[in-house]
């Protein structure tokens, strides 16, 4: 690898924002199918005020991030992808 390769990794962060025309119960609701996870979880780790924006996958496949950017879009969540580059 070159000096000016660089690793690219995606992050799909989810913004703190439920899309508009989505009940907050109705997203939690999808979020504990898509990931397994309890009610108490799902609270914790996406509502938390504290917490702001989460990043719920990285990976260096971009299409890997797309069908999970899709996938909790449809759940009705805003996310966005943000790409890291790594320059080691």
């Amino acid at each position: 690898m070159s000096s000016i390769d660089k690793e690219v990794n995606y992050s799909v962060i989810f913004m703190g924002e439920i899309i508009t025309g989505f009940q907050k119960k109705q997203v939690i609701a999808n979020i504990m199918n898509i990931t397994r996870l309890s009610k108490e979880k799902v609270l914790a780790k996406f509502f938390n005020e504290e917490v702001g924006r989460i990043v719920i996958k990285r990976t260096n496949d971009l299409e890997k991030a797309r069908k999970y950017h899709g996938k909790f879009s449809r759940a009705g969540m805003a996310v966005g992808i943000q790409m890291d580059f790594d320059n080691s």
